[in-house]
C-alpha cells in the first residue's frame, strides 16, 4: 500500500454559529467531501476521524468511496489526540495528513509533495508551512512512540522536514469563522466557472 489519508474531522465547530463545519455546503459539495476529494486521487484509502459531529460527518461523507470511518472518543482532548488514532489505523508507506476544514488543497500540492522523498514533506507558501503533511512510516512509528509530544506542530518543530514552496495561498487557508466559510463558498463557485 503506498499512500493513505488521514482527514480530521472531530472538531466542535465552536466558532461556527452551531453548525457542524464539516457537513457545510461548498458550491454543491460539502466541507468533508472536498477534503477527501483533494486526497482520494492519490490515496488507496482514507482514514476519517470523527468526533463531536460524528453521524452528520458520516451522513455526509458516507458515500465517497474508500473512505474508513474511526470516531474518536477523547476528542475533546483536541486535534492531536485524533491524528494519533488516525495514524495508528495506516498501513501505508506514506500518509497524507490534512485537517477536515482545508478542502482547498489542489492535485498540483500533492503531487509535488509525494515527488520528494523525506520522512516529513511539508508544502510552504511564502515561507509559511501549510498543509497537507506527508510522513513516512518512519516519522509516523516515530510520533505515536513520542509520548512528549502534545501536538502535530511540536512534532514538525522538534524534528527536520522537507519543505518544499508552493505557490497557492490555499495551503494556508482553513475554515474557522462564518467569515471563512462565505470567503470558501466563493473561492469554490469561481473556481468552477473558469
Amino acid at each position: 500500500m503506498g499512500m493513505e489519508g488521514v482527514i480530521l474531522a472531530a472538531g466542535k465547530s465552536s466558532r461556527m454559529a452551531g453548525n457542524s463545519k464539516m457537513t457545510m455546503d461548498l458550491n454543491g459539495r460539502t466541507v468533508i467531501e472536498r477534503s477527501i476529494d483533494s486526497l482520494s486521487p492519490f490515496c488507496s484509502r482514507i482514514i476519517v476521524v470523527t468526533g463531536f459531529h460524528s453521524e452528520a460527518v458520516r451522513e455526509s461523507a458516507g458515500h465517497c468511496r474508500d473512505v474508513i470511518f474511526v470516531h474518536n472518543p477523547d476528542c475533546e482532548k483536541g486535534m492531536f489526540s485524533s491524528l494519533r488514532m488516525g495514524l495508528q489505523r495506516t498501513e501505508a508507506e506514506r500518509v497524507l495528513i490534512l485537517p477536515g476544514d482545508c478542502p482547498f488543497i489542489t492535485h498540483e500540492v500533492c503531487e509535488k509533495l509525494l515527488a520528494v522523498k523525506g520522512d516529513i514533506v511539508l508544502p510552504a507558501y511564502q515561507g509559511k508551512c501549510g498543509h497537507p503533511v506527508l510522513l513516512n512510516r518512519r516519522a509516523i512509528e516515530d510520533l505515536l512512540a513520542d509520548d512528549r509530544c502534545q501536538s502535530l506542530q511540536e512534532y514538525l518543530s522538534a524534528n527536520k522536514a522537507e519543505i518544499i514552496a508552493v505557490d497557492r495561498p490555499e495551503i494556508l487557508w482553513d475554515i474557522d469563522t462564518p467569515e471563512d466559510y462565505a470567503k470558501s463558498v466563493e473561492y469554490f463557485r469561481t473556481k468552477e466557472v473558469r
